[in-house]
């Protein structure tokens, strides 16, 4: 069950909730943008408002009055709330989910009410409030929304400090209650999913994916295949996506953070991604779990932030002879050995191998895809989705068999082409299937059954299809290491660092 408030989203990042309860209401008693609230109704409602459970509004002047009513403690006292006084809450299930019934519904919500300290309950006047139920959205979920009122019977305000985590608390709860979907990553092990909003935005300006998930994938492969952040670094703009740091209190000599954006081919403003924002484990912190932190290598990284190195090249420039493709399969039958030997408890060393496996196949779509991510951009995300860390786990480590897929991934960015083929990227694609394999089988020896359904759909669908390909001689052709940049950077932009000033970075 995904539990979500709605708040208005304003031009900066920041988040402010609503003022308009009338407004809300014709929204949500309305056909919705596009058209799909098929059957609006109520579900569960506050006391004062007099609403029966399964009420279906007929006429407009009914709705608005609704909304007139679900603002009487604001309209009586004026008490006034910072960021707006309504709130939207929204509870969903997955379309795999069984269709729950109006009263499971109503249970949920009340239930939801009490842990928010909305009801009685609290030992505080109540607040207001009703719940919608509208049928399966477009993409098959079934899901209520929940309007609030923050302003409670007796004028005084109530308290939404930490909302989120109780709120998928009690959501966690509710999944184990009713028997639905766990959703993957409450406990700390999820990357973002795409929003609608996302994917629309991409469909209208032409791009085959959001940049969010382009610029993860450009991340996870510039840090993987890094021995330091300074090469972190020079990787990612060398691969032209623009990095700019964030610097800790004190002026420019320390970085705690940065974040990344696609360079416009239009000259247009790029639109700026925290790591954080990217992936739990693309924050700085996490990455430079990886790497050695003494004082020459933060210097080094800190001249490469600001863009002051001497010493502009390293590894990263190197272009390696095509007879590195056949050694890349050597380190993996290696990788292979040594995992055999690895306990399926051993969570360090599993997330530190997907991790690594995550990052080579994200090179190779940058050299075989580009501009048109198919199935190695899918693996790629699926196995950094194996490579999170859960509350109270270990991080992925870096050490052993993971570190020995270092060299795959740098050969994977950096061998020149068999010749005019890809002979080289086919052979590598065969050996990594193997490592997606052995990944697949200890989640389900660990009974993490996401995870090892996500990698069985990765090989039964996308794997195959580009077996296929490599089969029919269909794999577009390579780009050389000299080519190799990240698609859908043109046209030049200045790169700047930044302060804390700034709203658009997430450590």
């Amino acid at each position: 069950m995904i539990a979500k408030a709605i708040d208005k989203k304003l031009p900066d990042g920041r988040r402010v909730r609503g003022r308009e309860p009338v407004g809300l209401a014709l929204y949500l008693f309305g056909p919705g943008k596009f058209n799909e609230h098929t059957d609006p109704h109520i579900v569960a409602a506050d006391v004062p408002l007099g609403l029966e459970d399964g009420h279906r509004f007929t006429d407009r002047r009914d709705i608005i009055d609704l909304g007139q009513d679900l603002d009487g403690p604001y309209k009586l006292f004026g008490t006034e709330f910072p960021g707006g006084h309504i709130y939207h809450l929204v509870l969903s299930n997955g379309p795999d989910d069984r269709l729950l019934r109006d009263e499971e519904w109503a249970e949920i919500v009340c239930g939801a009410m009490d842990r928010m300290g909305f009801t009685e309950s609290s030992g505080k006047a109540p607040c207001r409030w009703f719940a919608v139920r509208h049928g399966l959205s477009i993409e098959g979920n079934d899901h209520i929304h929940i309007a609030v009122n923050l302003i409670r019977e007796d004028g005084t305000k109530a308290s939404i400090w930490n909302d989120r985590p109780r709120i998928q608390k009690f959501a966690a709860e509710m999944e184990q209650r009713y028997g639905l979907t766990v959703v993957e990553g409450r406990s700390g092990a999820g990357l973002p999913g795409v929003t609608r909003a996302e994917r629309e935005i991409a469909d209208r300006t032409g791009q085959a994916e959001p940049p969010r998930i382009c610029l993860a994938r450009a991340v996870r492969a510039a840090a993987v295949s890094s021995a330091s952040e300074a090469e972190f670094v020079r990787r990612l703009r060398r691969s032209g996506v623009l990095a700019r740091p964030r610097y800790a209190s004190g002026g420019r000599r320390s970085v705690d953070g940065y974040s990344v954006a696609l360079r416009p081919a239009d000259g247009s403003h790029p639109v700026w991604f925290g790591g954080g924002k990217l992936a739990p484990d693309l924050t700085l912190p996490r990455l430079r779990a990886h790497w050695k932190q003494d004082p020459e290598a933060l210097r080094a990284a800190v001249e490469e932030w600001v863009g002051q190195s001497s010493e502009p090249t390293g590894r990263e420039a190197r272009v390696l002879r095509a007879e590195a493709w056949a050694e890349a399969e050597e380190q993996i039958n290696g990788v292979l050995a040594r995992l055999a030997k690895v306990d399926v408890d051993d969570w360090e060393t599993w997330a530190g191998v997907a991790r690594e496996a995550a990052g080579i196949y994200g090179a190779l779509s940058a050299r075989l895809e580009a501009r048109y991510p198919g199935p190695l951009a899918r693996a790629a995300e699926a196995l950094s989705r194996s490579a999170q860390s859960r509350h109270g786990q270990p991080l992925a480590r870096r050490s052993g068999a993971a570190s020995a897929l270092r060299g795959v991934q740098m050969i994977a960015i950096q061998a020149r082409p068999v010749g005019r083929s890809t002979q080289g990227e086919e052979m590598l694609i065969r050996s990594m299937f193997r490592i997606v394999r052995i990944l697949h089988d200890t989640h389900v020896a660990r009974g993490e059954a996401t995870q090892a359904a996500r990698l069985a759909a990765l090989a039964q669908n996308d794997l195959t299809e580009l077996h296929r390909s490599m089969i029919g001689g269909g794999l577009p052709q390579a780009v050389s290491p000299e080519q190799l940049r990240f698609p859908q950077l043109d046209a030049p932009w200045q790169q700047r660092p930044f302060g804390r000033d700034d709203q658009d970075l997430d450590r």
